[in-house]
Order: structure tokens, then C-alpha cells, then sequence
């Protein structure tokens, strides 16, 4: 854990829980994609690149999920480097509580207060300012959260974020995290159709081909959603139908994980609803929610 790779001659990773990309723009200035989780895994970072000779000349945030940008406050802090992302994610890493707060749907209570959830702020620039490096482009990858971007180098090293879930996550976990169906899945066809010589997601082993790991993601959002719809063939509360799909990937339920799973099941009854497949019925100022 915390070992630097190298994947070409200008780009490497840091292995992490939250993989830390570094694009090397010339002998000595670095770009960093993510930060991390947090302050420890920020000076672990500092320490690699001050081990390698790497100056900090500024950090791209993928998106803004405490586990991506938690490192860049203490960084910004030791280097005065630049921090990056895309324009509708900007206040949420200036505004970092808008994240939980997001997520949950109201005030928070404790247990969000959690490094999980809540990241430092930080002080950002936009994709598009003069001061972004010219040798990278960005591509809009949104749907896992709202301002998601992939970052591509001048060695075509393609940086996507939480694009996808490994097969074991999705195996562990059933349901992830999605904010809007619709997009994402605009956004896999987009990658599916990237060519890049490999590709580097944040929690995922490097590879490649990333089409088979499309391809698991995309099939897993199909059984959901036709999970939900035969499930709805009987008009049910939110409640009931969280409770049934806890109960059906055999997940424990917790404050946590009732903000983040059932956040991703009423975006995917927001999905189902606007695609004309289910419909909400309103009884006795009750939400039941129905398959069309």
C-alpha cells in the first residue's frame, strides 16, 4: 500500500484505498489526480513525491467525494499548489458540508461527520482557467456524481475516476452508489468508447480494456432496475422497498448506509419514473410507489 507504479513515461499512480494519479508535465512538476482520503494519506503522498524529486505544481479533482479530495487542504497547505475541478463541483469542495448534506438529504446527524462523507474545504479553480495544464484534456463523465470528469494525458493515460465498481465491490456491496441512472450510464457508453492505452479508476486495479468492467457495471444497473420493477408490482412505501432490497443483497442497515444506498434507490426511482416504467401513487398522504 502507498507504492509508487509507473504506467508510462508520464504518468503513475500511488496504490491506495483512493488511488492518487501523478502526471509528470516535465522533469520536475507534477499534477496530481485526486488527494486521497484524508491528512494521512496526503503525507504519505507528499512524502513519494518528495522522495521522487516531484514538485506539486497542482492537484485535479475526478469529483468531489470526501474519499477524492481529502488530502487537498494539507497539500495546498505544504506546496501552494492549484486545485482543479470541474464547475458545478466547485462548491462542493469550497462548501465541503453540502456533500453529506447531499447525500443525506437534510441536516446530518453524527455519524456523517465522517472523513467518509466531509473533506476540508478547498480552495479550487475551474477546468477551464488559463492555469490548467494545456497537455491534458477533460471529458464530462458525470452520473456517479454530478460533475465527475475524466482526465486524458498527451501519452493517452485516461484518469476515470469512480466510472465503475470492480466485480468484488459490486459482488459485496449489491447496490453502489449512483446519483443520476440516466447519465451514468450515458457516461459508460462514453467511456466503453474511449481509446486510451490504459485506464486507472480510483478504487479498481489499472487495465488495459475496460469494456468487461463496463460491461459487469451496466448489467448490474439492469438487474436493479428490473429488481425494483418486479418488486413494485405491488405498490410500496420507500421504506418497505429499501428494507426488501437490503434484505435481498443481504446488507446491514445503518445510518450510513441507509444515506448512501437509499440516496442511489430513489435515484433510481427517479430513473424508472421518468422513463415511464413505474409511477408514485399518493394514498393517505403516503408515497406507494408502483410498477406502470
Amino acid at each position: 500500500m502507498y507504492e509508487l507504479v509507473k504506467v508510462s513515461e508520464k504518468c503513475y499512480y500511488i496504490e491506495s484505498p483512493s488511488k492518487v494519479g501523478i502526471y509528470k508535465q516535465n522533469e520536475n512538476d507534477v499534477y496530481l489526480i485526486d488527494s486521497g482520503s484524508d491528512k494521512n494519506s496526503a503525507k504519505k503522498t507528499l512524502k513519494i513525491c518528495n522522495e521522487n524529486g516531484f514538485n506539486i505544481k497542482g492537484i485535479i479533482n475526478t469529483h468531489a467525494h470526501a474519499d477524492h479530495i481529502g488530502g487537498n487542504a494539507y497539500i495546498k497547505q505544504k506546496t501552494g499548489c492549484d486545485i482543479f475541478c470541474s464547475s458545478i463541483d466547485r462548491p462542493f469542495l469550497e462548501f465541503p458540508i453540502i456533500n453529506p448534506l447531499h447525500i443525506y438529504g437534510g441536516y446530518i446527524p453524527k455519524e456523517m461527520e465522517h472523513k467518509f462523507f466531509l473533506a476540508e474545504k478547498s480552495v479550487t479553480k475551474d477546468i477551464s482557467s488559463p492555469h490548467f495544464p494545456k497537455e491534458l484534456k477533460t471529458f464530462d463523465i458525470s452520473g456517479h456524481s454530478l460533475g465527475m470528469i475524466a482526465i486524458v494525458t498527451d501519452d493517452n493515460i485516461a484518469f476515470v475516476g469512480d466510472i465503475v465498481s470492480s466485480e468484488d465491490i459490486i459482488k459485496k456491496y449489491g447496490i453502489t452508489y449512483l446519483l443520476d441512472i440516466k447519465k451514468h450510464l450515458e457516461s459508460l457508453d462514453f467511456v466503453y468508447n474511449m481509446h486510451a492505452d490504459k485506464f486507472i479508476m480510483s478504487h479498481v486495479m489499472t487495465v488495459d480494456d475496460i469494456k468487461p468492467l463496463i460491461n459487469i457495471n451496466r448489467d448490474k444497473i439492469f438487474e436493479i432496475c428490473d429488481l425494483i420493477l418486479s418488486l413494485l408490482k405491488e405498490p410500496l412505501t420507500f421504506e418497505v422497498l429499501l428494507k426488501k432490497l437490503f434484505y435481498h443483497y443481504e446488507l446491514k442497515m445503518s445510518i450510513k448506509q441507509h444515506s448512501l444506498v437509499g440516496s442511489t434507490v430513489r435515484s433510481y426511482l427517479s430513473y424508472l419514473k421518468n422513463e415511464g416504467k413505474i409511477d408514485a401513487i399518493i394514498d393517505d398522504n403516503m408515497i406507494y410507489w408502483k410498477t406502470i
